[in-house]
């Protein structure tokens, strides 16, 4: 079972799967993000996207799925650099991403800080902060009570494990979520990313359809996706393909 160790002592879960241009996917799930989630989702990129043509990297975030041993971090700064870690211990220097949930913020956050390192980008509901739209689900104000009920139950979980104390994660709260819109970037670092992006909204209270939406209007380069998912899954496909660009190939 392949770890990649970090030099706070985390040992962070990851495998590969397929050949063809690399992929980086970034999984949905919270703080939990990890690789099984892909399996409880409409489009499952980690059992789809190897038999299209793609080498898959998966990953488990710490603290989530099969990652051990894993201090906190400081925030979203934390979660990057281990996500840009397993690219150089794979020796990916460019790579196209697909995330999905939180995915989609650890994916904005890439393009913001490293954007050499991503050829596209394809976001699958991203979670934000925005007041009801079309959604079946109605809500009054911001959805604001959605991130705080999905970090509050992982934290919870943490505290009573040991694995960080109440002070610790109210910081690591702060740190990640104080901030509005998609938690990770400002709107001014969305409209400066240059990379294309094709962005699929989500539809309920933690996946808001205008979030999706306004990433898709302030980023230059990115295309909303909407319709049924077998449409969907037919486009991400092609827009991979599209922007592959021979990076990131192997064998």
């Amino acid at each position: 079972m392949p770890f990649l160790p970090r030099p706070c002592g985390a040992r962070l879960w990851y495998e590969c799967r397929g050949t063809g241009p690399s992929v980086l996917l970034l999984a949905p799930g919270g703080m939990h993000s990890n690789t099984r989630m892909w399996s409880r989702c409409a489009f499952d990129a980690w059992s789809q996207l190897p038999q299209s043509g793609f080498r898959c990297i998966a990953m488990d975030q710490r603290n989530g799925g099969k990652s051990r041993d894993c201090p906190i971090g400081m925030g979203w700064s934390t979660y990057l650099d281990d996500q840009l870690a397993l690219l150089d211990h794979l020796r990916c220097d460019v790579s196209l991403t697909l995330g999905s949930c939180i995915g989609a913020s650890f994916q904005l956050r890439m393009l913001a800080a490293a954007p050499k390192r991503v050829s596209a980008a394809v976001l699958l509901q991203p979670i934000g902060l925005a007041r009801h739209t079309t959604e079946g689900q109605r809500w009054r104000g911001l959805n604001s009570d959605a991130s705080s009920h999905w970090f509050g139950m992982w934290a919870q979980g943490m505290q009573t494990a040991g694995r960080a104390s109440r002070t610790e994660l109210s910081s690591l709260e702060e740190a990640m979520f104080r901030d509005g819109f998609v938690f990770s970037v400002s709107r001014d670092q969305v409209a400066r990313v240059r990379q294309p992006m094709l962005v699929a909204p989500g539809s309920d209270l933690y996946h808001p359809t205008a979030v999706a939406r306004e990433i898709a209007a302030l980023a230059p380069s990115a295309s909303l996706l909407e319709g049924s998912w077998e449409h969907r899954e037919e486009h991400i496909v092609r827009f991979l393909h599209e922007h592959a660009s021979g990076h990131g190939q192997d064998g």
